[in-house]
């Protein structure tokens, strides 16, 4: 893994170019980079000039893990995880936002330093080792575990293509191995989603997702937020790729909009698949994880020198 004056780590097979060896330069050439290639730059640069003063969110699946049928045989790649765990030692904060418990996000990506976010911000594992979940979710676990009952017994889904994933206060229903989407969507909705919401319960969405979850006002964006009103701050960037990321694009936004000092970017990985929400509340947009992997290796290799 080169390190100073060169690129960081070895990008996944399926990336582009990499943007120009070194600090300098631009990444306006770079495949990857769809859209604000100018806007990572100037991140970047404000990175480097500070980077314990900056904070870096992540979000984990379709992030910095490609996206697959089956939640448990998510990867994140090695060289990502290099260019990661550099961060993790140069920056002033790492933190990954996920919708996957916290034990599943440290066994994703488990980093020393690191903090992490789970179940859409109902828990933080913090770098000091220290856990706070928050307190009223508890109450709204016998309800979620009664759908998720319904829904083992009142789905089938082998033949629909569901996998069925029991975070405890959170349940996500996957639907990417479905032979018909349409059909699948339409028996998940009926049977889970509509009942769930009617008993008082919250649904949020993703790629071939729902998720029942607790109606209490804790996201990505809200866990993001109070990270950031923990420390003291010059630089942030949120990476994320579906609507529960919007809340972490916002909420850096927001915190950079209240100190003119501060510099904010919220970067979308980008599919054929990305609602428009996604694109229209970020400032760069790149291909996939691929292009993820060369945004926060040139921003490795900025911070390293």
């Amino acid at each position: 893994m080169t390190l100073a004056g060169g690129i960081v780590g070895a990008p996944p097979a399926t990336s582009g170019t990499l943007w120009p060896t070194g600090t300098g330069g631009s990444v306006e050439h770079t495949e990857a980079i769809v859209k604000g290639a100018q806007r990572l730059d100037g991140f970047v640069r404000a990175a480097a000039a500070a980077p314990r003063s900056t904070a870096l969110f992540c979000d984990i699946d379709g992030t910095i893990s490609p996206i697959v049928s089956r939640p448990a045989d998510a990867a994140v790649p090695e060289a990502t995880r290099e260019v990661l765990a550099v961060l993790a030692r140069r920056l002033g904060l790492v933190a990954f936002v996920t919708g996957r418990s916290l034990e599943d996000g440290r066994r994703m990506i488990p980093l020393d330093g690191a903090t992490y976010v789970g179940t859409h911000g109902l828990e933080v594992l913090r770098a000091d080792g220290s856990v706070q979940t928050e307190p009223q979710a508890e109450r709204y676990i016998a309800q979620v575990q009664a759908v998720a009952v319904a829904a083992a017994r009142d789905l089938d889904c082998e033949a629909l293509g569901i996998v069925l994933e029991n975070k405890r206060t959170v349940l996500a229903i996957h639907y990417r191995l479905a032979p018909d989407p349409a059909v699948t969507r339409h028996e998940i909705l009926a049977r889970v989603v509509d009942p769930a919401r009617a008993g008082g319960l919250a649904i949020s969405t993703g790629h071939c997702l729902f998720e029942v979850r607790p109606p209490l006002p804790f996201t990505k964006g809200t866990a993001t937020r109070k990270l950031l009103d923990g420390g003291e701050f010059l630089a942030a960037i949120f990476c994320g790729d579906d609507l529960t990321d919007v809340t972490g694009f916002k909420a850096v936004h927001d915190w950079g909009r209240r100190d003119a000092r501060r510099d904010a970017c919220a970067l979308a990985a980008v599919t054929a698949e990305t609602p428009r929400p996604v694109t229209d509340e970020a400032d760069v947009l790149v291909r996939a994880t691929p292009g993820v992997h060369e945004a926060l290796a040139r921003l490795a290799t900025a911070v390293h020198v």
